[in-house]
């Protein structure tokens, strides 16, 4: 059986979804583990906001970067 997560959301930090553009249009990035492709930047916006606003529901400290490139 799994162990609960103990690690308060304080020790943690805060989670930082980045909107980048790609070669194939722009992408929602966390780290090197999570990436979600979008044709468009108000797509790729509008995902980061819904993945934000879901973790703070739940406690988490979650931020949404958006890049200076304009495509």
């Amino acid at each position: 059986m799994a162990e609960p997560d103990t690690i308060s959301t304080r020790e943690r930090g805060t989670i930082t979804f980045e909107v980048v553009k790609e070669a194939y249009g722009w992408a929602v990035r966390r780290d090197r583990q999570m990436m979600t492709p979008c044709w468009c930047k108000a797509l790729a916006v509008d995902q980061a906001q819904r993945m934000v606003d879901a973790l703070r529901r739940h406690g988490e400290r979650a931020e949404m970067r958006v890049s200076d490139i304009d495509g």
